[in-house]
């Protein structure tokens, strides 16, 4: 009975071995199809991704960002300007007192420097000085002299240079009192001395061009000048001869040259008129309408000389384009006032310096004036001896009035020049901005 026994306890041995290998193989497959520790590729799989994604999120952001930043740039670009000032005066005169007053000196020589002494900083300043030179520069072959043929010694033309200007007016009424040989050294002389001259011509050759083109610093600038008289010494010519020597005013003539003027592209035109009528406080219907023909044709400033006083300024807009007008500026130094005409002519002792301040918009090229500032001038005429010779001096009135070595009497006459000169310019101030 005990083998039997044994024989069981084998079989069941063998069965539980048996078992326990099958239970062992399944284990190790499901361990081995389960991975557990084989997660490389797993893990390699989901960083790779994230990596992927936040590469293209990068890149997607990057672009978005330079886009915003090219756009900040387009529209954070500033305009930039060119500012230029451009000053004129009105009628330089030489009278006989005034070329004797020139001799008095040590050296007895001509010079006239004195004379702008006081001016000199604001003319200077400006990046273009315009003044109208209302005498011929005939040379001492001829004798100076003053009114009513008018010829000074060429220290005249040294004295505009050193007070600051850089182109001259030569038409006017009195471009022809030494006739045709005289207006040509005028021009040739006030050339010679570095300046520009403009409305006269020193050769038939140079009258093709009637107009000066100027680069002020960047703004391509036009300047044109006309009379309306030369008090009948054109007649001795023909209209050819006057055509090559002075510029008259005619509106045919005008509208011709400035037709030419744009051609050349300019930036701002400048047009200098000697016209109206002597020692009238308005300007006439003349006056008015040769303004409105040339705003209209898109001359941008007009400054005016030859009534010996001043008159209004003023906006004026033709067609669409918008000018500033000064019809007259009076007497810059001359030697008409109370005491040589008589009372009630003391505003031909006035004048006045006109800045205007002139900006380019580089981008567009758009042209504005953006200021008008008005500098009463005054001249003052004493001597020692209460007779010839005298001396001289453009007074910028305001400073003059603070100036203690004026003495009183002087400095009434100057506050009823200031108090003339606003009401003739019919602004309220000194300063006007469009």
């Amino acid at each position: 009975m005990k083998s039997n026994k044994h024989k069981n306890n084998k079989r069941i041995g063998l069965i539980i071995a048996f078992s326990l290998l099958v239970l062992l193989l399944v284990g190790s497959v499901v361990f081995i199809f389960a991975d557990p520790l084989g997660n490389d590729k797993a893990s390699t799989d989901k960083p790779e991704t994230t990596e992927n994604a936040g590469k293209e999120q990068t890149n997607e952001n990057d672009t978005i960002k330079e886009d915003e930043e090219n756009t900040e740039k387009q529209e954070g670009v500033e305009d930039s300007f060119i500012d230029i000032q451009i000053s004129a005066v009105g009628d330089v005169m030489a009278h006989t007192n005034q070329i004797v007053a020139a001799r008095n000196n040590p050296e007895g020589v001509y010079n006239f420097n004195s004379v702008f002494e006081k001016v000199k900083p604001h003319i200077e300043k400006a990046d273009l000085a315009l003044a109208n030179l209302e005498t011929t520069l005939a040379g001492d072959s001829r004798e100076y002299s003053g009114y009513p043929l008018f010829n000074a010694p060429d220290a005249l033309a040294d004295a505009l240079v050193y007070a600051g200007f850089d182109t001259i007016v030569t038409a006017n009424n009195h471009s022809l009192d030494t006739r045709a040989e005289g207006l040509r050294r005028t021009a040739e002389v006030i050339e010679e001395k570095g300046l520009d001259a403009v409305g006269t011509y020193k050769s038939a050759e140079a009258a093709n061009e009637r107009f000066l083109i100027k680069d002020v610093k960047g703004i391509k600038v036009a300047i044109i000048g006309y009379t309306e008289h030369l008090n009948g010494l054109d007649s001795q010519y023909s209209t050819e001869e006057v055509g090559s020597l002075v510029n008259k005013i005619d509106k045919e003539q005008m509208i011709t040259d400035i037709e030419n003027i744009k051609k050349q592209e300019p930036d701002l035109i400048v047009a200098y008129m000697h016209w109206g009528n002597e020692y009238t406080r308005e300007p006439n219907t003349v006056q008015k309408d040769n303004a409105e023909l040339l705003a209209g044709q898109g001359v941008d400033i007009i400054f005016g000389s030859h009534p010996h006083v001043i008159h209004e300024a003023e906006f004026i807009e033709v067609e669409g384009n918008k000018a500033f007008v000064t019809y007259s500026m009076g007497n810059f130094v001359s030697n008409q006032r109370r005491e040589t005409l008589g009372e009630g002519m003391e505003p031909t002792e006035d004048g006045v310096i006109v800045n205007v301040d002139v900006q380019k918009n580089e981008q567009t090229g758009e042209i504005t004036i953006e200021n008008v500032e008005f500098i009463p001038t005054w001249v003052y005429r004493y001597s020692d001896t209460g007779g010839a010779p005298y001396t001289y001096k453009i007074l910028p009135v305001e400073e003059a009035l603070d100036d203690e070595v004026i003495p009183g009497d002087i400095k009434e006459r100057l506050k009823n020049s200031l108090e003339e000169t606003t009401e003739r310019i019919n602004m309220s101030s000194s300063e006007i901005k469009e």
